[in-house]
Order: structure tokens, then sequence, then C-alpha cells
């Protein structure tokens, strides 16, 4: 009887478990091996097409300088050529299969030839990835140009006529790229960073959630290598604690410190929900660019307007970057794209592109609020007001406990509100100690802003770290709350006890305030679905008084006459 239902149990785990797993496993492989025989089949096929087919495509393996093999396609439109050539970098994660999918056969069908190649550590190319490193992947993009552009590659390219573009990854290495290699006539990156630092270690602060996610996704291609670069920054960071360790390599990855060094044409798309790429540093890129520019700020997360291509559905975004292309290496100058206004963005509160000549909005001026302490004994009670404090205000008092808040941004890569302007709901209340909350007074007109909110704070620290949070809120009549926009700062330098000079930008955004309604800023000690938070204990006081006054800063666009 015991041996029957030893027996018994045996087959239900079989059922229930070891089946399941081998189904899946097994379909994993299936998916695959399908995606790696559907591009040898295709190569197969384009061999065989007819000598009128828009383009034919290639499959090559590309030496680097210091001897790592790359895998690399080739489209190569029909005719003589020379032809204008796109070089695209996939995204983190991916390999070249999404460029060739998505976006090249387009671009090859236009009269482009098309190159798309697998990063070191990725796909089918050798090496270990260490995130865009000048050394490496930088230098294996100037040795993919090189190498397409030499008679030994019999690949029909224009030397002078050569652009780049990706997304995410891809669209660093553009921006990248723009900076350091005088070949490249134009640009377009998109959803790509410019300040790694601030995309990783916004304002002293360690974006956990982004920074683990991006790691495991990335483990095969160290090659399981412990002592890359990514594991050793995430060590000292984990282990060590120490941000500062990372600081210089993740500068030499970005563009922002070389903008002046941009001599190309560029076209840059973002998205003002991503959340790990943040709007922030590409504004602040794109107003110091001193080249022919055009910005599209769309309203996805991380990568997903320009991440889909236009493949299944249309999208304007490649039909833009296209004209771009045109415009700048086929010398398209009917196409209108010098006549279209230089900056587009999305308005979520009417669903459409909004347009302006620059950035910011010619119409968009800094509108500041003065912080007023709220009553001892109740709560949201702070004031949000135009007028300067006194001097007779008493300091509030907010706790880090290293642990939580119950005010939060919300989980990182899930933002409703890019789904038919969903909300971001907030906590209606603001509990002493663990946060404090700053209201305006119900608006008489709608006040609609657009780009990053500032928050200048005078704090004193009971140690020499100290962490806040800032969370704008839209506060409708009946006291509901909608995320509007957030971030954090740390700074680890603080005087104990020693009033001091706090500032932090919030993420850009655009948002209308209806009339009626109100606008919150609460300030808290920690955002653990954001950025992990400052495990030191400590308490804070903020102040804001004649002597020490405490401001937010909106970008606030006048009203149409």
């Amino acid at each position: 009887m015991e041996k029957t239902n030893r027996y018994k149990k045996l087959r239900r785990l079989l059922f229930f478990a070891v089946l399941p797993l081998s189904l899946v496993a097994k379909a994993v492989y299936s998916v695959v091996k399908a995606m790696r025989q559907r591009e040898d089949k295709l190569l197969e096929a384009d061999r065989k097409l007819a000598k009128a087919a828009p383009y034919h495509r290639q499959r090559r393996v590309v030496q680097t300088g210091d001897g790592i093999p790359l895998t690399a396609t080739v489209f190569v439109p029909s005719g003589e050529g020379p032809f204008p050539a796109i070089i695209m970098v996939h995204s983190w994660m991916g390999w070249r299969i999404q460029c060739d999918l998505l976006y090249a056969p387009s671009f090859a069908r236009n009269g482009y030839v098309v190159l798309t190649y697998d990063c070191r550590g990725w796909g089918s190319s050798g090496g270990e990835v260490s995130c865009a490193a000048p050394d490496r992947e930088l230098c294996d993009l100037e040795d993919m140009i090189t190498w397409m552009c030499s008679p030994e590659s019999g690949i029909p390219v224009d030397p002078e006529r050569i652009g780049i573009t990706g997304v995410s990854y891809g669209g660093g290495h553009s921006f990248l790229a723009a900076t350091r290699d005088p070949r490249i006539k134009a640009a377009a990156p998109m959803n790509g960073w410019t300040d790694l630092n601030f995309a990783l270690t916004p304002n002293g602060c360690w974006k956990a959630v982004w920074s683990i996610v991006l790691f495991i996704g990335s483990f095969w291609a160290l090659k399981f290598n412990l002592k890359n670069d990514l594991v050793r920054w995430l060590k000292s960071v984990i282990v060590e604690h120490d941000l500062s360790a990372v600081s210089d390599e993740l500068k030499a990855r970005s563009a922002i410190h070389d903008v002046d060094k941009v001599t190309c044409p560029m076209f840059i798309v973002h998205s003002w929900n991503d959340d790990l790429f943040e709007p922030n540093q590409i504004l602040d890129f794109y107003k110091k660019l001193d080249v022919p520019k055009k910005l599209v700020m769309a309203n996805g997360i991380h990568g997903f307007d320009a991440g889909r291509g236009d493949v299944f559905v249309p999208n304007m975004i490649w039909d833009d970057a296209r004209r771009w292309f045109d415009y700048w290496l086929k010398d398209d100058k009917d196409n209108g794209m010098e006549n279209e206004p230089a900056v587009k963005y999305y308005e979520p509160w009417s669903r459409k592109m909004a347009t302006a000549e620059q950035w910011p909005p010619e119409n968009v001026s800094d509108v500041k609020y003065f912080l007023r302490g709220q009553h001892p004994e109740a709560i949201n009670s702070g004031s949000l007001v135009l007028e300067a404090p006194g001097n007779h205000e008493a300091a509030e008092l907010f706790i880090n406990n290293t642990v939580a808040n119950f005010a939060t941004s919300g989980p990182p890569m899930v933002r409703p509100n890019v789904f038919r302007n969903l909300p971001i709901p907030g906590i209606p209340i603001s509990i002493p100690g663990d946060s404090i909350a700053f209201t305006s007074h119900r608006l008489d007109d709608e006040l609609v802003m657009v780009g990053a909110p500032s928050v200048s704070l005078h704090v004193s620290s009971s140690t020499s770290e100290c962490q806040v949070n800032g969370l704008l809120y839209d506060v409708s009549p009946r006291g509901f709350c909608r995320l509007v926009t957030h971030c954090a700062a740390m700074r680890n330098d603080m005087e104990p006890e020693t009033i001091e000079d706090f500032n932090l930008e919030l993420i850009a955004c655009a948002h209308r305030f209806p009339a009626g309604h109100s606008i919150r800023l609460v300030l808290c000690a920690s955002d653990p679905l954001y950025v992990f938070p400052s495990l030191v204990a400590s308490f804070y006081r903020l102040f804001h008084t004649a002597e020490h006054p405490s401001s937010l800063t909106l970008p606030v666009m006048e009203p149409a006459s």
C-alpha cells in the first residue's frame, strides 16, 4: 500500500512539475532554433531573389582591431551604388535580429545599405559585454565602419554618406559615436542615454531595481566572467556602498561631456515615461547641442515608442527618421523636414503631439512656489504660496527609517499613465515623521507644466548622509492624489546639525493641472521602489524662513491668448 502511494505521488510530481517544465524548455528551445533557422532561410531566399528585388542581405563575420569576431548582417539595395549607409545598433539584452526584423528592411527598400551587427558579448559575436566601453564597444563600432567602407568588404557604400541609429543601448551608442567619429554625417539616437551616472545613480542615489534587472539580463553576455566590469560595478555598489568607485567609468560612457564635439545633424527621440534614461539628460543634451537638430518627445515607457518599429503598425517616429536621413544623406531638400518645427512633444491630456521651435518652448517660464510650514497638530497643512516666508516658521521633521515610506513613485517599468493617461494614485495624507506635504490653494485657472520642476531646500541632518525624495501630485477637489513626477537626491557630505542647501530636479514631464485642482509637493526620506533607500538611520529638519527659504519651481506655459 505504501509503495502504491509513493508511485502515485511520483506520477503527480511528473505530471504537474516535470512535464510542464519540459514543455516550456522545449518551447523556448524551439523559438530560439526557429529564429536562427529563419535567418538562414532568409539568406538562402535572398540569394535566389530575382534581379528586380529591392535588396538582398549578406551575413558576414568581421574581426575587430583586438581580434574579437563580430557577426553582422548587411542589407544591400539593388543597383550599382554607391549607396548611403545606416549603421543600426541593437538594444541591451538583444542582438542584431531586432534591427534585421523591425528597422533595416524599410531603409534597404529605400536605397540604403544597412549594417547591423551583434555587439561584443551578444548574439553570436565573441568577447564580453562591457557596456559601451570607449576602448572596446565604441572601437568595435568604428572598426565596423572602416570594414564596411573598405574595398575588401565589397559593399557599394558611399563613405561620405554614413548615418547611425539605434534604440536604448543602440541609442547610447549613437550619441557616443557622434561625439568621436567624424565619418558619421547624420544620427538618430532613440531612447538612449547621454549621462550614465544620472541614469543609474541619479543625484547620488542608486537605481537598484533597474540596475539589477539589466545585470541579470546580461549575465550570459558576460560569459559568466566574475571579473567583468559589470560584476565589479555591482560589487562596488552593493557590497562596498561606494557609488564614486564607478562614477568615472560611467562618465567615460556619457556623451553629455563631449556634446561640443558633435558635428553631425541629430534627430533625437525619447519619451516622457522613460524611467531608465529619464528625459532630463536628453533635454539637457539637446539644449547644449550646436548642430542642426530635432527632438521628438513621445509618451511610452523605455524603448516602446521607437523600439516596436513600423513593420506591424505605422510609426511616425521611423517615418520622420527616414526623412531625416534622406535630407542629410541623400540631399533630398524637398521632403519638408527643414520647414517642420524643431520640437514635437506629447501632451497626455490631449493625447496629441504639440510643437515648438526650441526647447524649452518659447512660452514657458519658471514660477516659484515657496514652502510654508504646517500646523504641528494637523496633517496636510503645509502650503505652497507665491509669497516668500517670514522668520517665524518652525522647521519640520521627517525620519529616515532605512526601510520605506508610505509615499512612493510606484514600481519602475510599470507606468499606467502611458495608457490613455491613467493615473498613478498617491497617498492622500502625509503622516507626521514619515513625510511632509505642501499644498497650494485651488487653482483659479488651469496650469500647464512642460519641462523639469526643481526643488530647492534648506535641510539639516543628524548624520553626514541625507536622502530626500520629492513627489509632485495633482490633487482633485475631492482629495484624490495623482502622481505627476518625482525624483530623489542623496548627499553624504553633510555637516551634522548644520543647515545646508539641498537641491534636486524632478523628472521632466508634461502635465495639465485643471482649474479647481491643487499642486502638492511631498518630501520623504526614501522611495525603495525607485532607488535603494539610504541605510543610515537619521532624521532631517526642513527649514523655510526668510533667511532659509525652501521652494518649488515649475516650468509653466503661458495661457494661449
